[in-house]
C-alpha cells in the first residue's frame, strides 16, 4: 500500500518535490530530529533528517562531499495541540492529512491541526557515524 503524498498538505510541494522527488518518500523515511513549539506564534517547527543524497541533489551535494540532508516543515495557526506521551524511541509514524499533524511511536503520540504547513527547502550536510 503506497502511502499518501504528504507534500501535498504543503503550501509550497516545490521546496522539498524538486530536491526529494515527486512525491518525496514517506516522513516514516526520515528521523524526527526535534519538535519547536512557539506558543507566542501558534506555530511548531518539526526537523526532519536520513543519511542519504537524495537523486535530485546527489550530483551536486556527493561533489560537495555531503552524505545526508535534512528539512524542516513549519506548522502555523496550530491549534488542538495534544501530546499523549513523549519517550525517545524513534518515531514511527509522521502523518500529514488535512491540515492534521501526527507524530507517534513506542510510548510517543503528539497531535496537532495547522492552518498551513510550508517548507525550507532540503540543505545536504556531512556526517560522521559512530560505531
Amino acid at each position: 500500500m503506497s502511502e499518501r503524498d504528504w507534500s501535498s498538505e504543503l503550501t509550497n510541494p516545490e521546496a522539498v518535490r524538486g530536491v526529494l522527488g515527486s512525491p518525496p518518500p514517506p516522513l516514516t523515511d526520515y528521523h524526527l530530529d526535534s519538535v519547536l513549539i512557539d506558543e507566542r506564534e501558534a506555530s511548531v517547527t518539526l526537523r526532519f533528517s536520513a543519511f542519504a543524497v537524495p537523486v535530485g541533489a546527489a550530483e551536486l551535494w556527493q561533489a560537495r562531499g555531503h552524505n545526508a540532508h535534512e528539512f524542516v516543515l513549519v506548522c502555523v495557526g496550530v491549534r488542538n495541540f495534544e501530546v499523549d506521551a513523549w519517550s525517545g524511541w524513534p518515531t514511527t509514524l509522521a502523518r500529514l492529512s488535512g491540515g492534521t499533524v501526527v507524530l507517534a511511536g513506542r510510548e510517543k503520540r503528539v497531535s496537532f491541526e495547522a492552518d498551513e504547513i510550508r517548507a525550507e527547502s532540503p540543505v545536504g550536510r556531512l556526517w560522521g557515524r559512530t560505531p
